[in-house]
């Protein structure tokens, strides 16, 4: 084969990529339709919405933005910290990424958008809210995992219905849900705290 064939066929064929990024929705968590309806909250998004709203207003020490830190309420920063840790989006410059990336988030914010830093204060002043609202998102895609992988799903098809209990994703498997929504988002703030420590 020649230098030109293989490069051309180098070019062709895509390198494997690996790990790919979460995609991220945030616009409905900074600005959520007034018309809400129960389909909405069958969306992770919708979902950790309201659960942040559920937490925020039960919580026995207010949810707070640090001072300084952008113009995004507590109750939606909550909603989108938590979010972006149940979706694996762990570093806070990359939450500040995605928030920047976001037409929503600016137009809401007026462009004061929360800091790196900001972040990493909201998570340290909230931390059990952000446990909490964790839990919950965990536990609703658990549920939604579980109901996918059940005999009566008409579009599971036979070959995973075979499968036996050890190959099946991870939140699928036979464990008491409290205990496993707890430990995997006390998990998931202890391994931002981290990477969010590299980074510094």
């Amino acid at each position: 084969m020649s230098d030109a064939t293989s490069n051309s066929a180098a070019r062709q064929s895509p390198e494997p990529t690996g790990h790919r990024e979460p995609v991220l929705h945030l616009g409905p968590l900074v600005s959520p339709t007034t018309d809400s309806t129960s389909t909405d909250e069958e969306t992770l998004t919708g979902f950790i919405s309201k659960a942040a709203h559920e937490v925020a207003e039960h919580s026995a020490t207010p949810v707070v933005v640090p001072k300084d830190g952008g113009s995004i309420p507590a109750e939606t920063m909550l909603g989108v910290v938590s979010y972006c840790y149940t979706k694996g989006v762990y570093a806070s410059e990359d939450i500040e990424r995605e928030l920047v990336k976001e037409p929503l988030v600016q137009k809401v914010a007026h462009g004061d958008l929360p800091r790196p830093e900001d972040i990493r204060r909201f998570r340290r002043l909230n931390r059990e809210a952000i446990q909490q609202t964790v839990e919950k998102a965990l536990a609703f895609a658990r549920r939604k995992v579980v109901e996918a992988w059940s005999p009566s799903n008409p579009f599971r098809n036979s070959f995973s219905a075979a499968l036996p209990a050890e190959s099946l994703p991870v939140d699928a498997r036979p464990e008491d849900p409290n205990l496993a929504a707890h430990r995997d988002a006390s998990e998931r703030i202890d391994k931002a705290t981290f990477i969010d420590g590299m980074s510094m």
